[in-house]
C-alpha cells in the first residue's frame, strides 16, 4: 500500500493480507480521498468485503476497460497484466517523449516497451527466478529445491551452485539481451527495472552490469524504481479523475 500527495509517494507498507490491523493502521494514518487497486489474480470475499468497508472510493483498475493517460496497442487489452500497464505508465510519467523499456523481475519478468508517441506496444514474459529454481526441482527426479540466496559462481562447483547460478546468471544474460536489442535500435531508450526479485541481480548502474552501448556509443537510461506500478496506479487514478 501506498499513500500519495498528488504525484508524490509519501507513505508506504508492505503487508501480507490487505485485511491485517496493519493495513488499517496505514488507512488510519492518513486522510485519504479516493484510492485505486488491481489484482492478478481472482479478488476473495473477504478482500470485497474490506474495499466495500472503505470510506473513500475505490477504482478497480482493469487494462480495456480503465481509462488510461498513454495508447494501448495491445490487441488483447482484456487479457493483459493490470500491473504490466501500470508500470508503464509510472515509467512514463517523467520521460514523455522517450522509447522506455519496463523490465519486471518478480514471479514472471515481464519486458514492456512504450515508444516515444506514448504507445504501449506489447511485451515478453518469461519465468522468473523463483518460477525457474521451482521447476527444475518439480520436473526432474533429483535435482534439489534451492533458494536464490547464496553463493553464485560463474561455473557451479557443485550442484547446488550450479542451479542457482544457472538461473540467476540465465536471468542476468536474458536481461541483457533484452537491453542490447532495444538499445540497438532506440538511441535514447530508458531502461526502468522494478520488482521484487530484481534485488537478487546485485544490478548496478554504476558499473552498467547489463547495459552494454546502443549504436551510437552510448549507455542507455537506467533506472531502478521498486515503486513503479503504485506511481503508475496513482497516475491511473488522476486521469480517470479528470474524465
Amino acid at each position: 500500500m501506498v499513500c500519495f500527495d498528488g504525484m508524490n509517494a509519501v507513505d508506504e507498507v508492505r503487508i501480507n493480507n490487505i485485511c491485517d490491523n496493519e493495513a488499517l493502521d496505514f488507512i488510519s494514518r492518513h486522510k485519504f480521498s479516493k484510492g485505486i487497486y488491481c489484482s492478478t489474480v481472482l479478488l476473495n470475499d473477504g478482500f470485497m468485503d474490506f474495499i466495500g468497508n472503505l470510506h473513500f472510493p475505490m477504482l478497480y483498475f482493469q487494462p480495456g476497460i480503465t481509462a488510461v493517460p498513454i495508447r494501448n496497442l495491445y490487441k488483447t487489452p482484456l487479457t493483459l497484466g493490470s500491473d504490466r500497464l501500470a508500470a508503464v505508465v509510472g515509467a512514463s510519467l517523467n520521460n514523455k517523449g522517450m522509447d522506455i523499456l519496463v523490465i519486471d523481475v518478480g514471479t514472471c519478468i515481464t519486458y514492456d516497451f512504450i515508444n516515444s508517441k506514448g504507445e504501449y506496444e506489447g511485451g515478453n514474459i518469461s519465468p522468473g527466478i523463483e518460477m525457474r529454481l521451482k521447476s527444475l526441482h518439480a520436473f526432474t527426479s533429483k535435482l534439489p529445491s534451492i533458494d536464490a540466496e547464496g553463493r553464485i559462481t560463474e561455473i557451479g562447483d557443485s550442484t547446488e551452485t550450479a542451479i542457482r547460478s544457472g538461473v540467476i546468471n540465465g536471468v542476468k544474460r536474458e536481461i541483457e539481451g533484452y537491453i542490447n536489442i532495444f538499445g540497438s535500435k532506440y538511441s535514447q531508450l530508458y531502461i526502468y527495472l522494478t520488482g521484487g526479485s530484481h534485488v537478487n541481480l546485485h544490478f548496478s548502474e554504476k558499473n552498467h552490469t547489463f547495459a552494454p552501448a546502443n549504436h551510437n556509443g552510448t549507455m542507455p537510461n537506467l533506472v531502478e524504481d521498486g515503486l513503479l506500478v503504485p506511481k503508475g496506479l496513482n497516475a491511473i487514478l488522476e486521469y480517470n479523475k479528470e474524465q
